[in-house]
């Protein structure tokens, strides 16, 4: 913490994976720090119901972490399915969010699951992973303040189910989470693609078990509010909506247990 306080615009190195990239790409930084070393940026922990996992945790540990496995089994998958091989060894989960690259896929994992952000060292404490796209919003206006990422917290109590669903990538992706809450049940999901920044999308059902959910009805909501500047040459925002709708749907279905097909 002391280093980047003297250097606040140095850039932080952890797998390098995406770094090495950024290189390549022109990034010539005059301060390089590693986070190499420190160990407890590697823990991942599931106390009272928050999954913490370390900054500096690889695809490959996080896939087969024995705490994720036990709690949120379907992130551990999801987890172990992007990236290659190599990357999959090499790539860190904070090198993955603050790389903020669309075609990058643990934002939308972690954004349908609400995941937070734990900073130390900076002004900020903690930032949903959602952030990471809001326009004009408080991470663009400190980026390089915001100290350094040790860690990522995701509430497993009130969650009911999570899925994540990329067959259909690089066109769209989609991960999706069911929460119980006072109001009912909440469904969040979150579509990404290659091409354009992740789209949050969120709907509350009055029903108190998840089989009460309609498939169609949920991800017909879901799908409409995508907003129009989700279409691209790679897609129309009529066409990424039904695909959107298709994916949601598909998700609930396992969800739900139902086996209806679109």
């Amino acid at each position: 913490m002391a280093l980047t306080r003297h250097h606040p615009k140095a850039v932080i190195a952890a797998g390098c994976s995406d770094l090495v990239a950024q290189f390549r790409e022109g990034l010539e930084p005059e301060v390089l720090i590693s986070l190499q070393r420190i160990k407890e940026l590697r823990e991942i922990s599931n106390e009272a119901g928050i999954l913490r996992i370390g900054s500096l945790v690889s695809h490959t540990e996080g896939s087969r972490s024995p705490e994720i496995l036990s709690s949120v089994p379907a992130l551990a998958a999801a987890w172990g399915s992007i990236a290659t091989v190599r990357i999959r060894y090499r790539g860190t989960l904070g090198g993955n969010l603050l790389a903020r690259r669309y075609r990058y896929e643990m934002p939308v994992i972690l954004s349908a699951l609400g995941a937070q952000m734990q900073f130390e060292g900076g002004d900020i404490a903690v930032l949903p992973v959602s952030s990471l796209w809001d326009r004009d919003s408080l991470w663009d206006r400190t980026l390089g303040n915001v100290g350094i990422l040790t860690a990522v917290t995701v509430d497993t109590a009130s969650l009911l189910w999570f899925g994540y669903e990329r067959s259909m990538r690089p066109l769209s992706t989609v991960s999706l989470a069911v929460r119980k809450n006072t109001a009912g049940l909440t469904v969040s999901a979150v579509c990404g693609s290659e091409y354009r920044q992740p789209f949050v999308l969120s709907h509350t059902a009055e029903a108190t078990d998840i089989a009460e959910l309609d498939p169609a009805f949920v991800g017909e909501v879901l799908a409409a509010q995508l907003p129009d500047e989700a279409g691209d040459y790679a897609g129309s925002i009529d066409y990424r909506r039904h695909l959107v709708g298709v994916l949601c749907r598909r998700l609930l279905a396992e969800a739900t247990g139902t086996q209806r097909k679109g």
